[in-house]
């Protein structure tokens, strides 16, 4: 009776470990895109839930979120804006700086940063966030209304009104 027999090098210990690694590697990488999945599924419910008027629901959901994925940026610049509209300010602050981290280049980082700054009443740390929105992008209007908002609550009115101008043009020009 001849039985196939696998070769002794076909399980020598070297490859015995090799192909748990690559085992536990891919089932890493499964758990890794199920929690992105989640993720995003808890994504859109947050942004139904702010769209619903429940700030503090969305927060949670963006909470969950994150710890499932914290990789992704979105989901820091949605939960700042549900932690600014319950009044939690200095969060909303850090979950700006985390999106700023993330994706340092996105103008929108740095103007959502500068709003909540303005509704803590911090007008110069919102102008540095706005002038720095401006140099990444600057033939954004957004970058110049957020500026010129700083602006105004510095009492600079002339410098308020050049940039509501400036974005004005720019608005006009992308139509």
């Amino acid at each position: 009776m001849s039985a196939y027999r696998m070769p002794r090098s076909a399980l020598s210990p070297p490859r015995v470990l090799a192909c748990a690694a690559l085992a536990a590697i891919l089932a890493v990488a499964a758990h890794a895109q199920d929690n992105k999945k989640q993720a995003e599924e808890l994504m859109t419910q947050g942004q139904q839930q702010m769209s619903k008027g429940q700030p503090r629901d969305a927060m949670r959901t963006f909470t969950k979120a994150i710890e499932l994925d914290p990789t992704l940026p979105e989901l820091y610049m949605l939960r700042s804006r549900a932690r600014e509209s319950s009044g939690r300010f200095d969060d909303a602050v850090d979950d700006a700086s985390k999106y700023i981290e993330l994706e340092p280049k996105d103008e929108y980082g740095y103007l959502n940063r500068a709003r909540v700054y303005l509704a803590m009443d911090k007008p110069e740390k919102a102008l540095e966030d706005a002038n720095k929105a401006i140099e990444l992008k600057p033939d954004e209007p957004d970058g110049y209304y957020r500026r010129a908002d700083a602006y105004s609550a510095m009492n600079k009115d002339s410098e308020a009104k050049a940039d509501e101008a400036k974005a004005a043009q720019l608005e006009a020009k992308s139509r």
